[in-house]
């Protein structure tokens, strides 16, 4: 009846100083009642050790067979990255072949914890996982609260799976949409996404398209950047031509800059150039200046503008062709003269002038200047 009430009877009936102990002591020592009893309260959850970083320690276990598939589930510990693959057989040539196409885009592990099923517990991924310095820890067998990780994570692909079936969804199509969401949600545990815990970034789903692109915005700056270069003369974009002649900047002379001309177009702004000296240096368009070749200045006698004089008002003329008299004219128009000089040159040609006619043109050699002096009046004042 158990130890209480086998104790509660024998005191109705007998008793001697440790009654109690003799009891219990006969009761915990029977093996028929210790093969039927129940089991222990249920131990208190002990989690795994958090690992130090990411994709470090895996679990892994298999789904199903659910609607003839059966998944192979691998979980990281530290992100919580959930992979599910459809398996065609869950051997051990199977498991591994999966889980070497995993690793090589996600790299080792230092820890894979199982239960104790055929593949994981074969002696060809035993070897597997020697070869790949991978420690292999088993779970309690018939324990499965053991591979806790594992476990939850079953359940979640499998109520996505039940699911899909009864909406009759392609079940891949419908596993894939709930594990990259999934992927992106921030979990409880671990405060992040997966995604951003084991890849350092957020997967990019179709609710991104709701957010401002950035590649966008940032081209339209860089558009208005270019457009205010180009605007800026000390900042014009500059295009050279191949055998165009350059002045080219030298690092390795005294002299800082060399003449060569352009052999080729790198790209948008480099340039292969041949130095005079034989050498081919690659240069940017801001290290190279165009260089006027050797030409042979033409240099002309200068033309003297005249100008026709018509009573008060100065009225250009053609010119005349008469460079003797107006170098002459040119010469004393550079002669530095004295403002007394001048305004008693000026008194005396007036006074020897006589009054111009309507008609008549007079031509003056100098350029129309502003008058300082009020014009003098001819008339009667001459012949006073």
């Amino acid at each position: 009846m158990g130890i209480v009430k086998t104790k509660a009877l024998a005191r109705s009936y007998v008793w001697w100083p440790g009654v109690d102990e003799a009891l219990e002591a006969a009761c915990r020592a029977c093996a028929v009642c210790a093969s039927v009893a129940t089991a222990p309260p249920a131990h208190a959850p002990c989690p795994w050790p958090w690992p130090d970083r990411p994709w470090s320690r895996l679990h892994v276990d298999f789904l199903g067979p659910i609607s003839g598939m059966t998944y192979l589930i691998v979980v990281d510990a530290c992100s919580k990255w959930i992979e599910a693959i459809q398996m065609k057989g869950t051997t051990a040539g199977a498991v591994t072949a999966e889980l070497r196409k995993m690793w090589a885009r996600f790299g080792l592990p230092k820890q894979i914890v199982s239960d104790n099923g055929p593949p994981f517990a074969s002696t060809e991924f035993e070897t597997f996982l020697k070869k790949n310095g991978v420690d292999h820890i088993f779970s309690a067998p018939y324990h499965p609260a053991s591979n806790g990780a594992a476990e939850n994570a079953v359940k979640i692909c499998k109520r996505t799976i039940k699911k899909a079936l009864k909406q009759k969804l392609y079940v891949e199509t419908a596993l894939s949409r709930f594990l990259i969401a999934y992927r992106n949600t921030e979990h409880y545990t671990t405060g992040d996404s997966p995604a951003r815990i084991l890849l350092g970034r957020s997967l990019r789903m179709r609710l991104d398209k709701l957010k401002p692109d950035r590649s966008s915005r940032a081209r339209e700056i860089q558009r208005r950047r270019s457009e205010a270069d180009a605007g800026d003369d000390s900042r014009r974009h500059r295009q050279l031509a191949a055998g165009e002649s350059v002045w080219c900047r030298d690092y390795r002379s005294a002299d800082k800059w060399l003449s060569g001309k352009v052999i080729d177009k790198l790209g948008n702004t480099d340039y292969s150039v041949k130095c005079d000296n034989g050498l081919e240096v690659h240069r940017h368009i801001g290290q190279l200046r165009r260089r006027v070749s050797d030409v042979t200045l033409d240099i002309r006698t200068p033309q003297i503008p005249t100008v026709r004089r018509s009573s008060s008002l100065i009225i250009p003329v053609e010119e005349k062709d008469e460079p003797e008299e107006g170098l002459e004219e040119l010469a004393e128009l550079t002669t530095p003269v004295s403002p007394a000089a001048t305004q008693a040159a000026s008194a005396t040609t007036l006074s020897s002038q006589t009054p111009p006619s309507v008609s008549e043109n007079r031509t003056c050699v100098s350029r129309p200047r502003r008058v300082v002096r009020p014009p003098v009046r001819y008339g009667f004042d001459d012949y006073a």
